[in-house]
C-alpha cells in the first residue's frame, strides 16, 4: 500500500526530466573520455611504444595486429559519432531518410572494420586469455548486434530493430567505459592484471545486463533508448 501511494505521488514528468539530466551527465562524461582517447592518437602516428596503450606491445605490433590497430582507431570513432547522430536526430519528417542512410553507413563500418579489427586485437590482449576472450566476445556480439539491427529493419520488425540497435550502441560505447574504469583504477592504486581482466568483461556485460533488465520491466519509467517516435516509425532501413 505504501509503495503504491509513493508511486502515485511521483511526478512522471519530473522523473523523466531527472532521467534525461542523468543521461546527459553520463553522455558528457563519456564524451570527455572520448576526447581524451583521440588526444592520445598523436602517439600512434608513428607508433610510440612509450605511450600508455602501446607499452609492451612491440612484439605483437606487426602484421595483422598492426593493420587491425590502425583500422580500429580510425573506424571506431566514426562508428561512435554516427551512433550519437542516430540517437540525437530522431525519426520525424526528413530525419527518417537521414536515419536510414546514416544507419546503413554505421552498420557497414561496424561489420567491415570495427568488429573484425577488434576481434584481431583481442587475440593479443595485454593481460592474457581471460581479457582476450572478453574482448573477443565483445567484438563478436557487436557484429551480431549490428547484423541483427539491419536485418530486423529490412523485415520491418521495428521494435526488434530498436532493441538490437540499442545493444549495438551499448557495445560500441563500452570501450569508453573500459577507459573510464581503468582510469579510476589507476588513480585509486587498484590497477592490476586481474582488475584489467575483470574490466574487459564488466565494461560491456554490465551495461548490456542493465539494459536487458530495464527492457523487461512491465512499465519502464526511463525514456526508451534510441527512440523519439512510436515503433511504427522506428529507424527503418528497408
Amino acid at each position: 500500500m505504501f509503495r503504491s501511494h509513493l508511486k502515485a505521488d511521483v511526478d512522471p514528468h519530473r522523473l523523466s526530466l531527472l532521467s534525461r539530466l542523468a543521461l546527459a551527465a553520463i553522455g558528457l562524461l563519456l564524451f570527455k573520455v572520448f576526447l581524451s582517447i583521440l588526444y592520445e592518437y598523436r602517439w600512434y602516428f608513428p607508433a610510440n611504444f612509450q605511450a600508455a596503450f602501446l607499452i609492451g606491445r612491440e612484439s605483437v605490433f606487426l602484421g595483422a595486429y598492426r593493420t587491425a590497430f590502425y583500422v580500429h582507431i580510425v573506424s571506431s570513432p566514426l562508428a561512435l559519432t554516427l551512433a550519437t547522430i542516430l540517437i540525437l536526430t530522431g525519426l520525424s519528417g526528413r530525419k527518417r531518410r537521414w536515419h536510414r542512410e546514416i544507419g546503413r553507413m554505421q552498420i557497414l563500418i561496424v561489420l567491415v572494420a570495427v568488429a573484425p579489427s577488434g576481434f584481431v586485437m583481442a587475440l593479443s590482449a595485454h593481460t592474457g586469455a581471460i581479457a582476450a576472450v572478453g574482448f573477443a566476445m565483445q567484438a563478436a556480439l557487436t557484429a551480431i548486434a549490428a547484423g541483427a539491427t539491419i536485418t530486423q529493419a529490412i523485415r520491418r520488425q521495428f521494435r526488434s530493430h530498436e532493441q538490437w540497435a540499442t545493444r549495438c550502441t551499448i557495445l560500441l560505447f563500452s570501450p569508453l567505459l573500459l577507459r573510464l574504469i581503468s582510469g579510476v583504477a589507476i588513480a585509486s592504486n587498484y590497477e592490476s592484471e586481474w582488475s584489467y581482466q575483470l574490466t574487459a568483461w564488466l565494461s560491456w556485460a554490465v551495461p548490456l545486463a542493465v539494459y536487458e533488465a530495464w527492457r523487461l520491466q512491465p512499465n519502464p519509467e526511463f525514456p526508451r533508448p534510441l527512440s523519439r517516435q512510436n515503433h511504427s516509425t522506428q529507424g527503418a532501413m528497408p
